[in-house]
């Protein structure tokens, strides 16, 4: 019986601790020990005043952008609080940014109405100025350190964009010693990145050693954003799906590993 594909492949999961054991799951079904150590932790706000003063003017929107799972549950768990019946979402059309959102979204009882091809803010943008925004109102519920290409693109584009706070990503405390430890050791084979946020992280905890501890590992991201962060740290990405989720990032890594096809 041939090995599976990962088998004895040590890989590093940073993701947020409460979002790792999905991608754990993936990785260990195809024979990899995955050793989660979060770079991130995703946090409420400073306020949810903004969010909230959206939220029960929820009628007023012509679209609700969600472009992560993290903005799907922050958005219900205030809708859940009472700022607005949920029922206030019938008339908005939801636009979401992947399969991961989709599924969130649809755990809440809701489909999306429109989800672009490309998991990326870009085609979000692309989709909704081919049908035209023009004197549309749009809620984008973002990250506090979100890119603004969204906003800034829609209100070019003639819509009015509000674009509260609805989570903060912060670096998550004690893990500088167990990643530094593990790089020494070399006792993992790949580390894996799945947003910007855990390759700045990353950097800063290692700080002037990061190159020297990640010269025996494979990196690997999610997406072209995150490659590009860690591209600007000097950091080589090795590998990056062409579909940018968790499943696509476990099949690159087999890719990667098995360039023959084969898993034995």
């Amino acid at each position: 019986m041939s090995a599976l594909p990962l088998t004895g492949k040590r890989i590093l999961v940073t993701r947020a601790a409460h979002q790792a054991q999905s991608f754990v799951r993936l990785l260990e079904a195809q024979g990899a020990t995955a050793i989660t150590c979060p770079l991130i932790e995703i946090v409420a706000p400073a306020s949810w005043q903004r969010l909230d003063e959206a939220l029960a003017r929820l009628q007023d929107y012509d679209d609700l952008i969600l472009t992560s799972v993290n903005a799907v549950d922050m958005v219900f768990s205030r809708l859940e609080k009472g700022v607005v019946p949920q029922t206030a979402l019938d008339g908005v059309r939801l636009v979401c940014v992947g399969p991961k959102t989709a599924k969130s979204l649809q755990h809440y009882g809701y489909q999306p109405d429109l989800q672009p091809d490309e998991y990326r803010a870009e085609a979000v943008v692309a989709a909704l100025t081919a049908e035209g925004v023009r004197g549309r109102k749009v809620l984008y519920p973002r990250a506090e350190l979100a890119r603004d290409l969204i906003p800034s693109s829609l209100t070019q584009a003639g819509a009015e964009v509000d674009d509260p706070i609805a989570y903060r990503t912060l670096p998550a405390k004690g893990s500088a010693l167990q990643i530094r430890g593990l790089l020494d050791d070399k006792a993992v084979d790949v580390v894996t990145f799945s947003s910007s946020s855990s390759v700045d992280n990353f950097v800063d905890l290692l700080g002037d050693d990061v190159t020297l501890l990640t010269r025996h590992v494979v990196l690997a991201s999610i997406g072209p954003l995150t490659t590009a962060t860690a591209v600007k740290h000097g950091l080589a990405i090795e590998v990056e799906p062409a579909e940018y989720t968790l499943d696509g990032l476990v099949q690159a890594l087999i890719d990667y590993f098995n360039p023959s096809g084969h898993s034995g």
